[in-house]
């Protein structure tokens, strides 16, 4: 590998470092649709009617599930959180696939330095 190559690299790991730096507000789980009856017994829906469409945010933490309700409000920063949180691990893989190449490009010498 030449050094133009090597230049690239390292400015495409400064690159992904400082936009990891910069990232938002981020949270793991899934946001999805889901359709449930209301409780109301006068409703449609518990006499089999249509049911009513709301979104369900699902997370695992220490080995438990947990499902929270997502409000029509708050639906775009939960839905942001979510996908903040995937683009840190697409950040992740490309960290982890330019250091890979830097490491079999220099020599044990270079990569000491700091």
């Amino acid at each position: 590998m030449n050094d133009a190559q090597i230049a690239r690299l390292e400015h495409k790991r400064e690159r992904l470092l400082d936009e990891l730096h910069h990232l938002p507000d981020l949270m793991r789980g899934k946001v999805y649709e889901r359709e449930r009856k209301c409780g109301r017994a006068s409703c449609t829906c518990a006499s089999g009617g249509p049911r009513h469409r709301g979104l369900q945010l699902t997370v695992n933490l220490g080995g438990r599930t947990r499902t929270r309700y997502v409000r029509q409000g708050e639906r775009a920063a939960v839905e942001a959180k979510v996908a903040a949180y995937r683009r840190l691990w697409e950040l992740v893989d490309e960290l982890t696939e330019v250091n890979l190449a830097l490491l079999n490009a220099l020599p044990l010498e270079a990569q000491e330095k700091p």
